[in-house]
């Protein structure tokens, strides 16, 4: 009598701490997998910034493979909006690239760094997030 009493507080104290569990995994994948796609981005802007562009270009395409990797599981944890833009940010980057055009490379770089840099933060739970 007494365990079919326990029962339930039990259950829901192994649900709360699978999802807990579940949330915190969810921040550290998107952690890790952010940090790896900032510091090729970093690559790539300071090969722009030198006017190395054949350089650029080469490291802006292993960026591009590594976003097509993260790109498999990220719409599971995060808006497409936000993947949207982060899309059309390396559309315009390789635009910008082929026409070695410095300043919006740049800038546009710039704006992806920050998209990039956004995703953990918004989900990281926070009070900032929760009110």
């Amino acid at each position: 009598m007494t365990l079919h009493k326990l029962l339930v507080p039990i259950t829901l104290m192994a649900l709360l701490l699978f999802l807990i569990s579940l949330g915190w995994g969810m921040i550290i994948i998107l952690e890790k997998s952010a940090t790896t796609l900032l510091v090729s981005t970093e690559e790539v802007r300071s090969l722009v910034s030198n006017s190395n562009w054949s350089e650029a270009e080469k490291a802006f395409q292993k960026v591009e493979v590594k976003w097509s990797h993260t790109r498999e599981y990220w719409p599971l944890l995060i808006h497409h909006q936000e993947i949207d833009r982060i899309e059309e940010c390396f559309g315009k980057i390789k635009s910008y690239l082929a026409h070695q055009d410095s300043s919006n490379t740049l800038a546009e770089i710039y704006v992806l760094i920050s998209y990039i840099q956004h995703i953990p933060e918004n989900k990281r739970l926070n009070l900032q997030n929760i009110f």
